[in-house]
């Protein structure tokens, strides 16, 4: 572009309030020669009060750049780490997988009832539990009783709560007992309402005795904790 051309466009976008850096970087242009350019190119009051509030703002410019920069660092760690992590965990053997199931139970499982049960919204740690039983112990699901509970406000989505775990856990809709709904007392406000599934409640048929080990197992968590 003729240098007449860029001082043209120059003045132009210092008309419409663009800053000398700004304007000098778009044209590739020193901002000493930009400044001298448009020396004269006057300046609205609401065009200078918008420079001075792009010279504050830490997301203008070059900060904006450094910021997405130190995001984008960020986001990679975040992923490093978390590709780490999952390598170190790697693949459970039958040992490592009654462990931390039985640490799982000691968290979260029924220890005050008559049946060994479990309790969460995870799905995740839901089906972590089920294989649990399945693998280590040798249940099968004809054994498993589920239970949803569900904030009284989704009554209405009761049936597709349900159906959720059912195609989830593999396990057929009249395995599951009568819904429990909880009252609350002011309707509580989800981001995304269709990602609620409430709680589910797991109970072991017949697992008085089962329930009897599992203490055992948490008890030898407390025995290696000693001295």
């Amino acid at each position: 572009m003729a240098k007449t051309e860029l001082k043209i466009k120059a003045r132009k976008l210092r008309s419409l309030g663009k800053s000398i850096k700004g304007i000098a970087k778009e044209l590739d242009v020193s901002q000493g020669t930009i400044s001298l350019w448009c020396r004269d190119v006057k300046l609205t009051q609401d065009q200078i009060n918008e420079l001075e509030r792009h010279a504050r703002d830490p997301f203008y410019g070059k900060r904006l750049e450094n910021s997405l920069k130190q995001q984008r660092l960020r986001q990679e760690k975040t992923q490093f780490l978390l590709e780490a992590g999952v390598k170190d965990i790697g693949l459970l053997s039958k040992r490592e997988l009654f462990i931390a199931g039985s640490a799982l139970y000691w968290a979260e499982g029924f220890k005050k009832e008559s049946q060994a049960g479990f309790c969460n919204s995870d799905p995740v740690m839901i089906k972590f539990f089920i294989k649990w039983l399945i693998d280590c112990f040798g249940y099968e699901k004809a054994n498993i009783r589920l239970r949803v509970g569900i904030n009284e406000y989704f009554e209405n989505r009761t049936k597709e709560i349900e159906n959720y775990w059912s195609n989830l856990l593999g396990i057929p809709l009249n395995y599951f007992q009568k819904p429990f709904y909880q009252k609350v007392k002011q309707k509580k406000v989800y981001q995304n309402e269709s990602d609620y599934h409430g709680v589910i409640r797991i109970r072991i048929r017949k697992s008085s005795d089962f329930l009897r080990k599992i203490k055992g197992f948490i008890e030898g968590f407390n025995q290696n904790m000693a001295g």
